[in-house]
């Protein structure tokens, strides 16, 4: 087994536009020609796909590169890790997954996505076909996929939402994760690729694999520490899939038996994993501790509904009081929310339109920017209805 990234003898590779000779290339000016540079680079430069870009730095004692966290929560971190870390992992996929040359594998997001890089890089490592299908438009990559008879998709539940068009029965193997699968995304998925075996897979860029449906992935050891009454704790892991740190920084949260937590709170249930959602994503509430993941998924369940995202803002009685934006067909005053307790119900919905939902590189949406966009329109509103108050003082 290689200690670094190849393309095997049987690999191809493919962009948008369609095929792109392995080896190195001549220019940088597609994602598939700066994964090409990169694995060129792989054996002997530590290296970061940050498409136009690619960085490359000094040598490790082995080989290593970097990716991003997603950065949904804030400014994304730089990971390093062994480019081994990856490798053991591949290993174990080519012989669950038939990975091999018979195989077609895509991917849709950006290679500055670490679950987009991982899932091009793994296919090319086995020898499969690697699709790069990022800047189509989501008909144009359901389109490829029908076309291109793919047989291995890896997909955020984002990115499953987006996608339009007539059913891939080529797919035989969809490996979804990057955020929860909720149950609308899960059924459109089924829909999309009716012939395929789904996995949903929990992990970060820090950990790479988790679990897979719930069961750990082979290697994983998971620890639920600091139990809350709902049994529900911090999820630590140990594996060796684990990355090095934060740029120049060891994993600040490595404890002396080889755990690290990435602040995901979840349960074990007869060996099951269930995520909750992050710890610094629970506010409390009158007194009550709210999930903010959980309201969202409450919103993605509504008809019409295809992102949303769920901010708390201070609230001088109960501690915290919830607003929300959303994409989708539905108009705000049609969103039914009685399925969420009243203190979980956002006090305010914000549309947005698709095209200006705010998403930061890995595709995940930039809840910073959402709560700026809503803490603006807040103050907007205040500034009219004082204009208003204004006005009728003085007429």
């Amino acid at each position: 087994m290689s200690g670094w990234f190849i393309a095997a003898a049987t690999a191809r590779l493919f962009g948008a536009g369609g095929p792109v000779p392995l080896g190195p290339p001549e220019t940088q000016s597609s994602e598939a020609d700066l994964l090409c540079a990169a694995l060129d680079a792989a054996p002997r430069a530590t290296f970061r796909l940050a498409p136009p870009t690619l960085h490359l730095g000094q040598p490790q004692p082995v080989p290593a590169f970097e990716t991003l966290t997603g950065g949904t929560t804030g400014r994304p971190r730089h990971i390093r890790r062994t480019q081994a870390s990856w490798i053991a992992s591949f290993e174990i996929n080519r012989a669950a997954w038939s990975l091999g040359p018979n195989a077609r594998v895509a991917t849709l997001g950006s290679l500055a996505h670490s679950l987009t890089l991982y899932g091009a890089l793994e296919a090319l490592h086995c020898g499969a076909e690697a699709h790069l299908l990022h800047g189509l438009r989501p008909d144009r990559q359901q389109a490829a996929l029908v076309a291109r008879a793919i047989t291995l998709l890896w997909a955020t539940p984002s990115q499953i939402r987006l996608l339009t068009g007539p059913p891939a029965p080529s797919v035989t193997r969809l490996l979804i994760g990057g955020g929860v699968l909720d149950a609308a995304s899960e059924a459109k998925a089924r829909a999309l690729f009716p012939e395929a075996q789904l996995y949903s897979f929990y992990g970060a860029a820090e950990t790479s694999f988790i679990t897979i449906d719930g069961a750990p992935y082979p290697g994983v050891t998971l620890d639920i520490r600091n139990p809350g009454p709902d049994g529900a704790g911090e999820v630590w892991v140990r594996s060796p899939y684990l990355f090095e740190g934060y740029g120049s920084t060891p994993d600040p949260q490595r404890d002396a038996s080889g755990f690290t937590t990435v602040g995901e709170r979840g349960h074990l249930t007869n060996g099951l994993l269930s995520i909750v959602g992050r710890a610094d994503r629970a506010v409390r509430i009158a007194e009550q501790t709210v999930q903010l993941e959980a309201v969202e998924a409450a919103l993605l369940a509504l008809p019409g509904v295809t992102e949303a995202a769920v901010i708390a803002q201070p609230d001088a009685k109960r501690g915290n009081r919830l607003v929300a934006a959303y994409s989708g067909t539905v108009a705000p005053e049609a969103l039914a929310l009685t399925a969420l307790p009243p203190l979980a119900r956002p006090r305010s919905l914000t549309q947005i339109a698709p095209e200006d939902w705010p998403r930061r590189a890995s595709g995940k949406t930039d809840l910073a920017a959402i709560a700026a966009r809503l803490q603006a329109d807040e103050q907007s509103e205040e500034a009219r209805r004082t204009e208003e108050r204004s006005d009728e003082a003085t007429g």
